[in-house]
Formats: structure tokens, sequence, C-alpha cells
């Protein structure tokens, strides 16, 4: 690993690769802007043609603007065309679904890879130009929310595929959704100057040490999910299984979670923390933790889908926790996909006992519980850590760029 600062470069020049990204966005929206006249003329509503010149503004944005009304142009298109590019697929589908079946399995093919990368024009055009570290982080939360998990299910909200069971489970799970996210945090990771994450494991490694954290994440998941038990301490090692329900729901919103907030959090706000705090001492534990407060934060979103406030603020206080642990697994290990599979399996398998959303009355039982793991995994999470602080100043040549 390249000192955790990772590497980057501040004056990401133009290149003929970044103007064919442009010539690609610039097709789109002339395309988009047949589709959505087209729709307009066969329902016959005039206020389209709003929408329709809102967007063909677009092709007066230039990769670097300079005058002052380029740049409101580049901001307004910014937000506009997350909605116009799904937006017009979802008329493109409205009205040719009395010409072309679209659940054909070629076509449903054919359909989810133009779903992956139909924004990855429109993130290199808009997202790559920005320097700062603060702005990169912004945008990196406005890519999840905004453009990777919304962008299906407008889509194919009331089309017939919104009644296909595949394009169901991929919407309402949200899986497709991280799946366009990990794209689009590639490109503007490799766009921004950043590595990608890295997969093979540190020759660092204590694998003893290793050995022993799989284990444990592995013993947690699964007395997360289904312990049993008379007591505290039989609960520690007898599990119960008789409620478990599986569902291929819960294994894709798992992967979901995964892969998407693992992607955000452990790769993308950990790296950009990393190079912002890059001539501080203590950077990894400030990258850490600002990291995982958000990570912890971001599960107040679980508000909006109906859950109570008490369990909530159990959920953002473990998962700061859990945050801080996958940081470490990930840095230790210099291994990515490992916080990955974790969280993947502690979340399907907690949905396959619970389901998607905590509900019930929270009791103080269950606040010591999430305060001592909260905790205990601070303290494994601070000892990885610290191994890795002490790694890098002790080896000058083990962080190469």
């Amino acid at each position: 690993m390249n000192d955790y600062g990772f590497s980057y470069n501040n004056r990401f020049s133009p290149n003929n690769k970044d103007k064919m990204y442009l010539y690609i966005f610039r097709g789109q929206v002339v395309l988009n802007a047949l589709i959505i006249f087209t729709f307009s003329a066969m329902t016959k509503n005039l206020y389209l043609f709003i929408p329709i010149f809102l967007n063909l503004l677009a092709l007066k944005v230039k990769s670097r603007p300079q005058k002052i009304s380029e740049r409101l142009n580049f901001v307004f298109q910014l937000f506009l065309q997350v909605f116009i590019i799904a937006e017009s697929y979802f008329y493109l589908i409205t009205f040719s679904t009395r010409y072309y079946d679209w659940n054909l399995p070629s076509s449903l093919i054919l359909f989810l890879i133009s779903i992956l990368v139909m924004y990855i024009p429109y993130a290199v055009v808009f997202l790559t130009p920005f320097e700062n570290k603060f702005v990169q982080l912004l945008l990196s939360i406005f890519s999840f929310e905004f453009i990777a998990m919304g962008s299906l299910s407008i889509v194919t909200y009331s089309t017939i595929l919104d009644f296909n069971p595949l394009i169901a489970k991929l919407s309402d799970t949200r899986f497709m959704g991280a799946l366009v996210f990990l794209i689009i945090a590639l490109v503007l990771m490799r766009k921004w100057g950043y590595a990608y994450p890295h997969m093979v494991p540190s020759r660092h490694i204590n694998y003893i040490i290793l050995l022993f954290l799989l284990l444990l994440c592995f013993w947690f998941t699964m007395w997360n999910a289904f312990s049993g038990g008379k007591d505290f301490l039989s609960s520690l090692y007898t599990f119960d299984f008789s409620h478990a329900k599986f569902r291929i729901e819960y294994l894709l919103s798992g992967l979901e979670a995964g892969i998407a907030e693992e992607t955000l959090f452990r790769y993308m706000f950990l790296t950009i923390l990393l190079a912002a705090f890059k001539n501080f001492r203590w950077k990894i534990f400030f990258a850490s933790f600002i990291s995982s407060l958000c990570f912890g934060l971001l599960h107040l979103s679980n508000l909006s889908a109906g859950q109570d406030l008490p369990n909530t603020i159990n959920q953002v206080i473990f998962a700061t926790g859990m945050g801080l642990l996958m940081c470490g697994l990930y840095l230790y290990t210099d291994t990515f996909f490992i916080p990955v599979i974790f969280h993947t399996l502690l979340d399907t398998l907690a949905f396959t006992t619970s389901g998607e959303v905590m509900t019930g009355k929270v009791t103080n039982l269950q606040n010591i519980f999430t305060v001592v793991e909260t905790l205990i995994f601070i303290v494994i999470a601070l000892g990885l850590l610290i191994a890795v602080y002490r790694r890098k100043y002790s080896n000058s040549n083990y962080f190469t760029i």
C-alpha cells in the first residue's frame, strides 16, 4: 500500500479520454432529447419541451468551464442530468413497450448492462474535475444516494419492467444500485488520482492474528443473528436457527450493504481522508474515526423507512463501532474484500431472523449490549490501527507508490 495517502494528482489535466467521454455525453444529451421529444409527441404533452430545452443546454457544457455563465450551467447540469438520464430511459421503455418485448432474456441482459454504464460519461464530465477533498467526499455521497441508488427505480417505475420479478428484486434490494455505485466509484477514484482498492493481502500480516480475526468475525455474525441459550454465557455458543427464514432478497440486500457501503466508507471516504490528512502523523486514526462516524450517521436514514428512533440510535452507535473495525480490518490486511464479506454476511444473516427494519421496544439490556459490542469493536480496531501505525513508521520501505 502506498503510504496510506494513496497516489493522487491535483492537476487533473484533460486528456483525449476525457474528451471522448465528453463527446459520448453530448451524444447522450442528443439521444435523450429525441427520446423525450418522441414521448412528448406520442402523449401530446407539450410541457416536456421545457426539460428538452434545459437538457440541450448540456451541449454547451465544457470540461473546464471558465466564465460565470459556463460554471452556472455546469453546476445546473450536474444536478439536472442525474434526473434526465434516468427519466429519458423511462420514457423510452414506456413508449416502446408496444413495439418491443423488454422481458426477453436478451433484452433484460442488455438493459442491465446499460444501467451499469449509463452514468459513466456523466460522472467523468461532471464529477472528476473537482480537486478539493471535501467536495470529493460530498460527491461520493451524492453518487451513492442520488445517482446509483435511485436510477433503476426511476427507469422502471410503472413500466412493464416494474412487474418483472428479477428487475423488481434488483431494484427493491438496491443490489443493482450497489453495482452501479461500485463502477462509478472506481471511475471517480482513478480519475481523481487514487489507487484501486487493494485485493492482495499485505505481506506484513500476522496470519495467526488474521485467523483469529476471521474466526471472531464469523462467530459474531452467527451470534448476532442466531444466539440462543437460557442465559448470556450459554448464548455465546448456542445458536437457534428455528426462526431463520432465508430469502434471496435478504442476500441481495446484504450484498448491497457490503458492496455499496464498504465502497463508500472504507474505500472512498477512507482513501480521500487519508490523502487530506497526509501531512498529519496520526492520519490513520483521524481518517478511520471520521469515516466510521459518517458510516454510523448514515443509518439515521432508516428513520425514513419506518424504523423507530431508539432502534435507530442503537444502530448508529453499533455501526460506528463496526465501521471502525472495518477500517482496521482493511488497513491491517490491505485486503478490501474482507470487510465486504464480513459486512455482507453480518447483514444477510441478521435479515433472516429480524427482517430489514429493526422493530420492537429497546430494553436497557439491549442498550448495554450495544455499548459493550461497540466498545469491543473499538478496542480491536484500535489494536489493528496501532499495528498499522507502527508498521508504517518502523519500515520506511514498506509503503510504495
